[in-house]
């Protein structure tokens, strides 16, 4: 009986050695340019610029709507909570006549998908909405988005303020003033 248990107690040690050596070699290892690394700065030094061009092919810069609250907003038209979420994000922008710009930015992998889709939501060509086809996915990996949708909404000095995955309803009383306070009315 003693050897037996020498000999449990010696492949428990061997076996505890074993996972403590391959966690040190093939373990999680913290990652510099993380996600959260990548928020934290934008909520602390702002959204870098960046130039895009709408549908209609008019290129715009995020400095150009500075003074604004910008919401970046990650879509495609197969995606079934987008679509859901599209006539209140549309409302909440209107509400605020200028004050409040949307970049909704499409992951859609071909053209013709996103304009049988404006079809269908005739309002989103408003001068305060700019919807911008991400072919190259560019955007997406700039932003480090990983599901859809997600939004930003970039306070007046484009800093982040929050951040949004999944689809939420955008007009409501409580969104209408949070948008108010950071818009300062």
């Amino acid at each position: 009986m003693n050897q037996h248990l020498k000999a449990i107690i010696i492949v428990v040690i061997v076996g505890a050695l074993g996972v403590w050596g391959f966690n040190q070699l093939f373990g999680s290892k913290p990652v510099e340019n993380s996600s959260y690394a990548t928020l934290e700065t934008y909520e602390k030094e702002g959204v870098p610029n960046f130039e895009a061009k709408d549908l209609d092919g008019q290129s715009f810069e995020l400095k150009s709507m500075d003074g604004k609250v910008v919401i970046l907003n990650f879509w495609a038209s197969w995606c079934g909570p987008c679509i859901e979420e599209v006539p209140s994000l549309i409302k909440l922008v209107k509400e605020f006549k200028g004050d409040v710009q949307l970049i909704a930015i499409s992951g859609d992998s071909k053209l013709e998908d996103i304009q049988v889709f404006m079809k269908s939501f005739p309002e989103l060509k408003d001068a305060n909405i700019k919807i911008v086809w991400d072919q190259d996915r560019a955007f997406m990996k700039q932003f480090q988005i990983s599901r859809l949708p997600e939004s930003m909404v970039l306070g007046k000095d484009h800093k982040l303020v929050k951040k949004l995955v999944g689809s939420i309803d955008w007009y409501n009383k409580d969104s209408v003033a949070y948008i108010k306070s950071l818009l300062g009315k």
